[in-house]
């Protein structure tokens, strides 16, 4: 889901919020930003009380005070074997992209790496480690090919804790042909380094 459609939804659900029941506002403060692990019934009456039990007003505040520090990821280079080559149906295969923490923070616990737009044939998320600012990680993800020919493609995103995502989007494309053979270069190549 990309950051406009999260925006717009945010912006439908404060739009629903037609009630002067402070129990129905904490209600509705927690459902709207319920993805966050920190938010409990508490705080969402703080926050509201804070801001005059104004739903919208309470909600702006909580971002404001836990917006994320400064997060960034860059990507370095797509370090998958065989990269470009197509895959036959149904062949598992790995992916692995180098990344930078090009921001000035170390990445948080529970950052992950999720898959926001088009196909995954595999996990749609994977959590990334705590890595300090200008250090470099590689990302491996396992996958099996889809097992009808096509071209695939998908968008990955690096996400926060809080649910913000940061950083260069990097975008997956996927051949899948009869005649392909990244399964088998892979292959070749992790027995070749066994050797």
């Amino acid at each position: 889901m990309e950051v406009d459609d999260q925006e717009s939804q945010l912006v439908e659900a404060l739009f629903q919020c037609t009630t002067n029941d402070r129990a129905v506002l904490t209600e509705q403060f927690l459902r709207i930003l319920g993805n966050r692990s920190n938010i409990n019934a508490g705080l969402a009456e703080f926050y509201l009380q804070m801001n005059g039990w104004n739903v919208d007003e309470a909600i702006s505040s909580y971002l404001d005070v836990n917006r994320c520090p400064d997060l960034s990821m860059t990507l370095i280079q797509d370090m998958t074997v065989g990269e470009g080559e197509s895959v036959p149906p149904g062949t598992p295969y790995t992916k692995v992209w180098r990344v930078r923490n090009s921001g000035t923070v170390a990445w948080l616990p529970g950052c992950v790496l999720r898959c926001t737009d088009g196909q995954a044939s595999g996990s749609m998320q994977i959590p990334l480690e705590t890595i300090n600012p200008g250090s470099d990680f590689d990302i491996k993800l396992d996958l099996v090919s889809p097992q009808q020919p096509g071209i695939y493609q998908s968008k990955w995103r690096a996400c926060s804790p809080d649910g913000a995502y940061f950083g260069d989007p990097i975008w997956m494309i996927t051949i899948v042909e009869s005649g392909g053979v990244l399964g088998v270069t892979q292959q070749l190549n992790s027995s070749n380094l066994q050797s």
